[in-house]
């Protein structure tokens, strides 16, 4: 019998929508999402699933708000820089892992996920005792930071996959001899040992300058 027949269905709730759509956005992007492509997914009606979520824009908002709930938040008991620095790679990896969520983040009101995640960030810095304006500051500084250098990542990973080295080498024999600045800067990229972390490299100066600026202030 079909797998999608209608005695195959299985039991229709929020989460496993969310779960499914989820799997769906990683495999092929939220531009190539639908309701009733979902819908398919889960072996319902398109009906059903309006049952559950009003549309589109709905779903999203909570698949991101899922996919939010999977960061760790930053213990505020230890020491903050730590404790940032761990919650900040947690956010990463799982930008990293859902790359369409980096696109829907400045789109998308916080769902109850990414506002505790957000609470979170500012009881960090709170309890680390920077002022006010630090940690105004300060907040904007590494939230933009993370989603900002992951949506970047994403970016080069679409634009070069497997084959960077070669469009680089390319790249540097389009420059010739005229941009010696550059063709050194690229260089430098094909010469990166790999266990070099650019996203800890800057998170580092974030949180050691917020550091100096409360000390200062």
């Amino acid at each position: 019998m079909n797998a999608r027949s209608p005695n195959k269905r299985q039991f229709l709730d929020r989460p496993r929508i969310l779960d499914v759509a989820i799997s769906f956005a990683d495999a092929h992007g939220v531009e190539d999402m639908t309701m009733r492509k979902i819908a398919g997914e889960l072996n319902c009606g398109a009906m059903s699933l309006y049952n559950h979520v009003a549309n589109k824009e709905e779903l999203l908002t909570d698949m991101l708000d899922a996919v939010v709930g999977k960061i760790d938040t930053p213990d505020i008991e230890g020491d903050w820089k730590i404790a940032m620095r761990a919650s900040a790679q947690s956010a990463n990896r799982v930008l990293l892992n859902h790359h369409w969520a980096v696109g829907e983040w400045n789109l998308r009101m916080p769902g109850p996920n990414r506002t505790r995640y957000m609470e979170s960030i500012l009881a960090a810095l709170t309890q680390a005792k920077l002022n006010d304006a630090i940690i105004y500051r300060g907040y904007h500084a590494i939230t933009m930071h993370i989603v900002g250098f992951s949506q970047q990542q994403i970016g080069y990973q679409k634009m070069l996959g497997p084959n960077f080295h070669e469009i680089a080498e390319g790249f540097l024999s389009e420059l010739g001899g005229n941009y010696p600045y550059l063709a050194y800067h690229v260089r430098a990229h094909l010469d990166e040992p790999e266990e070099c972390d650019e996203f800890l490299f800057v998170l580092d100066l974030i949180l050691d300058g917020l550091e100096r600026a409360a000390q200062c202030s």
